[in-house]
């Protein structure tokens, strides 16, 4: 009884510290102002001629089987198989199913709006715990980082469900979240086990920077118990512990009557050379430390090789790092635990960043920066932690406290109405426009003839990375036509039930180039020609027999 009474005690003392008598109202507006643009894309996505194309629409594919006799227990097919002795999948369907209920009423639009909907709910998560960790004027400064951030994606970034643009606001909510476990708020466990799921099951370039984040936040939220800054009770930890529980079991039924998918990620045989930890710090400093990263074009650079770090930048990392430990320790003796706490919180995600960086193999395609998007993450983070700082250091002063907020409301709104237009922040933009409208042609083409499956899909005769076979699958799952595949590969994409098996009597030919362009000219192939799509790289979709 005494212990419990003294928790409550402290749990009272540690509210006490939050000011919270700041209106909510900029809070609101600010927070409204950085969702707005996402919410908007989204919305033009969904009521315009927007599809996606690519990887994006394998999500979309994928996401319509859940709940269905395809149901995904795993995430994508990750492509570092290649370079393994065995196939293995990301940890989990998570991505899938947030996504299920959206494109299965409006495969497109509800795409986009899924899409859109997670990175609200990321913004909404951040605020809400700042809110907690430093006061709503605090909030209101650490949302220009958020803004700028989302602008330097541009709105197509922030609407597209590939892992590493879609993972990249919940990434920040993760950082925010271990922040705020570290200053002792329980709650935010909560919204960190979501956001650690959600990353480690989706792509398998975050499994190491949750772990690093989720060691350090859980024993700096024990130092804080200990000081008694814990806020929060023992619910918010049974909550957490049941949402986890909820959130992987599917990656454990998956283990123990599937694929064992789980364990061969963690004890495959097999891999590409790792790039090693001289590597990984280049590659973390190169892009911490540029000037250009979190502003536009920032985020259209895809070569991760061509970012490493020079030696003035290397300079210039190590400067920060000293300064921000010397911070921290005069923090930690002076007992400003928050300002503590967040600095650690940052060098602890640097850290994890430079081993992740180190481990993660070399593709097929190089050190490719679509695999390190998560820096984008850790710099508005850094520059987060930075704006709380400064919104506390003005809170001590009557005539700054107001200014900080109209500073930063100011900011958030110029950044929110930039980010209105639509921007493809894609290394050739103008590519990826060409191509969605070639697909935009060929699903409107498809769908003016009533195909009847099982249908073999054969793109053995396209080019390599072209966007058209996943939407046209879900041009397929739309008309409730079933497809399979001749590669026994195609399960750790697919499902076992969609691998051919000898009935299937069509084949669906997906072919590019000059043979495309004569396909289409040929009058005794009309009857059997789906769809064709001009341009610099012509396409053909034709229907023959199996």
């Amino acid at each position: 009884m005494r212990s419990h009474l003294a928790s409550h005690l402290a749990s009272l003392k540690a509210a006490m510290h939050r000011p919270q008598s700041q209106p909510w109202i900029p809070v609101i507006a600010v927070v409204s102002a950085v969702a707005v643009p996402i919410v908007f894309a989204a919305v033009r996505a969904a009521w315009g001629d927007w599809v996606p194309t690519g990887d994006d629409a394998y999500f979309t594919v994928r996401s319509r089987d859940v709940a269905t006799v395809h149901h995904p227990l795993l995430g994508a097919w990750s492509s570092g198989s290649l370079d393994l002795d065995a196939p293995i999948n990301n940890l989990g369907p998570m991505q899938l199913d947030i996504m299920a209920p959206f494109t299965k009423l409006a495969p497109m639009g509800g795409t986009a709006l899924s899409v859109a909907l997670t990175n609200v709910a990321a913004i909404v998560a951040i605020a809400w715990m700042v809110v907690r960790l430093a006061g709503r004027r605090a909030a209101v400064a650490a949302m220009v980082p958020v803004a700028l951030l989302t602008w330097t994606m541009g709105s197509e970034m922030l609407i597209t469900p590939r892992q590493h643009q879609y993972l990249v606001l919940p990434y920040l909510c993760l950082l925010v979240a271990a922040w705020a476990t570290a200053n002792g708020d329980r709650w935010a466990l909560v919204a960190g086990v979501a956001a650690a799921s959600l990353l480690a099951q989706t792509h398998l370039s975050y499994p190491v920077l949750v772990a690093v984040l989720s060691v350090s936040s859980v024993a700096l939220h024990i130092i804080a118990t200990r000081r008694g800054r814990a806020l929060g009770g023992r619910r918010p930890i049974v909550v957490a512990g049941v949402l986890a529980a909820i959130l992987w079991v599917q990656t454990a039924i998956d283990q123990f009557v599937g694929l064992g998918n789980f364990g061969a990620v963690l004890f495959g045989p097999g891999g590409s050379e790792a790039p090693g930890l001289r590597t990984g710090v280049r590659i973390v400093v190169g892009i911490l430390v540029s000037p250009v990263t979190l502003v536009r074009p920032g985020y259209q650079e895809e070569d991760a090789e061509a970012l490493m770090a020079s030696l003035p930048q290397l300079g210039v990392g190590v400067v920060l790092v000293a300064g921000a430990c010397v911070f921290a320790v005069r923090g930690w003796r002076a007992g400003r635990w928050r300002s503590t706490t967040g600095i650690l919180t940052a060098l602890a995600a640097v850290g994890a960043g430079m081993i992740d960086a180190a481990l993660l193999p070399r593709t097929v395609f190089g050190l490719t920066i679509m695999n390190y998007r998560w820096l984008w993450s850790t710099a508005a983070f850094i520059v987060l932690v930075a704006a709380v700082g400064a919104a506390a250091l003005a809170e001590r002063e009557p005539r700054t406290r107001r200014s900080v907020s109209w500073v930063a409301a100011i900011l958030c709104g110029t950044l929110a109405i930039a980010n209105l237009p639509r921007s493809v922040q894609y290394q050739d933009a103008e590519r990826y426009l060409e191509e969605q409208r070639g697909v935009a042609s060929a699903l409107e083409q498809l769908g003016r003839f009533e195909l009847v499956g099982p249908l073999i899909i054969d793109v053995s005769e396209m080019y390599f990375g072209h966007p058209y076979t996943y939407p046209v699958l879900v041009e397929l799952q739309e008309q409730g036509v079933a497809f399979r595949f001749d590669s026994p590969l195609q399960d750790r994409r697919f499902g076992a039930r969609r691998v051919a098996d000898g009935t299937e009597t069509l084949r669906l030919r997906l072919i590019s180039g000059e043979p495309a362009v004569a396909l289409a000219a040929d009058p005794d192939l009309q009857d059997r020609l789906l769809a064709f799509i001009p341009g610099s790289r012509p396409v053909a979709i034709l229907l023959d027999p199996a």
